[in-house]
């Protein structure tokens, strides 16, 4: 009797979970506090992740800027200019990842004010923590490194409610001293791309043109299957659930002096005040009618926002 195996085709959301960026292990440098915290009264779930103390209970600020920034080619460049072989020679091979690295760097703003660290992290947390994969890189399609991209601060996606459905996950960042002008202002970006109907209005029609026009899996079949839910004129686009990503960052008070606190007692204290901050996001998410949707909200509390800011540059090579 001859045995036949038949082969099981994967499933869309295990091709969406096979272009997902995995590897990177964040959890030396950020401490988790709480992850998928169901908000009451809404369909959000709240995350939360704090800088990592070394033995001293000291921040481990640089070394957390470093870790992000080894993902600056996975952030920047497209993936089918990152899996483009030309040789076989470790040399060329250097070669060619230096220069793109070089190019990765020359997209980011060097002057004044930049949400763009924020952005970076954004990305990280989703592909890393969620499992998301970016669906267009919009870095690489800035004209000029000293203006920002218009638009959403990302876009990924992930499998939809049913076994061949889509979810698209509009992405905001913010980083400020305060976190509820922060959270305000994520959720207002993010409320014209989840309430408008169909195509809705003009940015969310230009945000669909450029995934259209640059979408980056690097999987061509499957790039196919997400263009088809992605167009407006195919029934599958009725089936597309619209979902959110915030990266909330604000400044907190972390210990600035060696051995004056316990690392854990931080991290308790940091417990005790998230369940204020997923209760501001009850509160926003229905006063804006988004709490039927599902948004991952990341809470994560800097010592300074701009400590982060700078460190960010300084890992990415922009400032000394």
């Amino acid at each position: 009797m001859t045995d036949v195996t038949t082969a099981i085709e994967p499933t869309f959301a295990d091709r969406l979970a096979a272009v997902a960026r995995t590897g990177l292990d964040l959890s030396p440098f950020l401490t988790t506090v709480s992850t998928h915290e169901k908000v009451a009264g809404t369909n959000a779930l709240a995350h939360c992740h704090h800088i990592a103390l070394d033995g001293s209970c000291l921040p481990r600020l640089a070394d957390f800027t470093d870790e992000v920034a080894n993902w600056l080619l996975d952030y920047v460049i497209p993936r089918r200019k990152l899996m483009e072989t030309t040789s076989s020679s470790l040399h060329e091979v250097r070669l060619k990842n230096e220069r793109l690295r070089r190019a990765a760097i020359d997209t980011f703003k060097k002057h004044g004010l930049s949400g763009e660290q924020g952005e970076m992290l954004l990305f990280v947390l989703a592909e890393t923590f969620l499992g998301l994969p970016q669906l267009l890189c919009k870095m690489d399609l800035k004209t000029d490194s000293e203006m920002h991209f218009h638009g959403l601060d990302g876009v990924h996606c992930g499998p939809g409610n049913g076994p061949n459905d889509l979810a698209v996950y509009w992405c905001e960042s913010k980083v400020h001293k305060d976190l509820d002008s922060a959270l305000s202002e994520a959720l207002d970006g993010l409320k014209p791309f989840l309430l408008s109907a169909g195509s809705g209005g003009p940015d969310k029609r230009r945000e669909l043109a450029l995934l259209d026009r640059y979408m980056d899996l690097n999987d061509p079949e499957l790039q196919k299957l997400v263009l088809d839910c992605l167009n407006p004129n195919s029934v599958a686009f009725n089936s597309v659930s619209w979902r959110g990503i915030c990266l909330i960052g604000f400044d907190h008070e972390y210990p600035n002096k060696p051995n004056t606190m316990r690392r854990d007692d931080f991290t308790r204290e940091i417990k005790n005040h998230f369940p204020d901050w997923c209760a501001k996001i009850m509160s926003r998410a229905k006063n804006r009618n988004m709490e039927s949707f599902e948004l991952h909200v990341f809470y994560v509390p800097f010592g300074f926002c701009e400590d982060f800011r700078q460190a960010m540059k300084r890992s990415l090579g922009l400032a000394p």
